[in-house]
């Protein structure tokens, strides 16, 4: 078995989960109506946590993934250009918004341009 499968083996493990990991786990948690608190959990337990809350079934499918962990401006890598998802979302949202899609646009500037359409359209 990889190590990469063995969170308990991991040289970190035992240090503090990340804040992707307790953002996710917290959206997860509200997702399922479990109780959870991630700052209780370190690495190892975390990851072992969202594994087992992605299995879990949805019991609350209107709950919101929250603010973004990140500020999009501090993204080492928000000049590269924009996934596929995020130039789909833009898509989709712009279209119903009744704008022009952008052919092309960094990571940075697609996740901005999706936060905007999504207080113009309700999505």
């Amino acid at each position: 078995m990889s190590q990469l499968n063995n969170p308990s083996q991991w040289a970190t493990g035992a240090d503090p989960p990340t804040d992707k990991q307790k953002g996710f786990i917290s959206t997860l948690a509200s997702s399922k109506n479990v109780p959870v608190d991630p700052s209780t959990l370190n690495k190892s337990e975390a990851s072992a946590k969202i594994n087992e809350l992605k299995d879990a079934p949805t019991q609350n499918p209107d709950a919101s993934a929250g603010e973004p962990i990140q500020d999009p401006d501090s993204w080492s890598t928000g000049d590269d250009k924009a996934t596929g998802k995020q130039m789909g979302y833009v898509a989709v949202m712009a279209k119903k918004a009744g704008e022009s899609v952008p052919e092309s646009m960094g990571k940075t500037d697609a996740s901005k341009k999706i936060e905007e359409l999504k207080g113009k359209t309700g999505m």
